[in-house]
């Protein structure tokens, strides 16, 4: 009878120990996938422009010890490529699909950045010009510049 409430009490301990495993298990893949950051989220995602003009704009935003935002401007056939450090200071929010920021020396502005259907698009929209926001869809490119 002893032997008998030892096995009893090992499956117990066992299942116990189970649940107790698939609850956390679950509750860390729920708080991996609700606390990511924008910039966790579209790490290294490549946008174009959608514009009826006669340049091509694209930009990548890359997470790291630094938050940088690489650029890629073609006019007239004169191309521009750079990268640029989003400084954490100016962040005023930051959330799973957009982030807010403070920009501009003398007269401060805030650009919003939003990324709407699953990331396909990016919405920037300026305090300083609301009434033309930038939109911008995903592409499959690894670097802005190609």
């Amino acid at each position: 009878k002893v032997q008998t409430n030892l096995i009893k009490m090992k499956k117990l301990l066992l299942l116990s120990s189970l649940l107790i495993l698939a609850c956390s298990s679950e509750d860390s893949n729920d708080n991996n996938n609700s606390n990511l950051t924008f910039f966790e989220k579209y790490d290294g995602v490549v946008w174009e422009e959608q514009t009826s003009s006669d340049y091509l704009s694209r930009l990548q935003i890359n997470n790291g010890t630094v938050i940088s935002v690489k650029f890629y401007f073609v006019e007239e056939g004169d191309v521009y490529c750079d990268s640029d450090t989003l400084l954490s200071s100016n962040l005023i929010e930051v959330t799973e699909d957009s982030f807010s920021f403070e920009d501009g020396d003398e007269v401060s502005f805030i650009t919003t950045v939003t990324a709407t259907n699953n990331g396909n698009d990016l919405i920037i929209d300026y305090s300083d010009d609301p009434e033309y926001p930038e939109y911008y869809s995903r592409t499959n490119l690894t670097d802005p510049c190609q």
